[in-house]
């Protein structure tokens, strides 16, 4: 496995952003430095406000937000709609 000195400046510097941009598409659970709550929804407005510098990808062993909770159980960002 390479290491980010093996990498290079460009090749730690596309890692970083793959990590962020996975992140941001909701393409794993994804945190913030300054929270305790990770976020794994990506209609969570919370989750998705957090500043390129402050995200972290994966849980960071910490609690799910109450929005993601919210959003999850409800299917999606206005609820589930098939049961009308």
């Amino acid at each position: 496995m390479a290491t980010d000195k093996d990498k290079g400046l460009l090749g730690a510097a596309q890692e970083g952003l793959k990590g962020t941009t996975g992140a941001l598409t909701g393409e794993g659970p994804w945190q913030s430095v300054n929270a305790n709550v990770y976020h794994n929804n990506k209609n969570c407005m919370t989750g998705g406000n957090i500043t390129p510098e402050n995200l972290r990808e994966g849980t960071g062993d910490k609690e799910l937000c109450g929005e993601c909770k919210k959003l999850n159980t409800a299917g999606g960002p206005i609820g589930n709609l098939t049961s009308l």
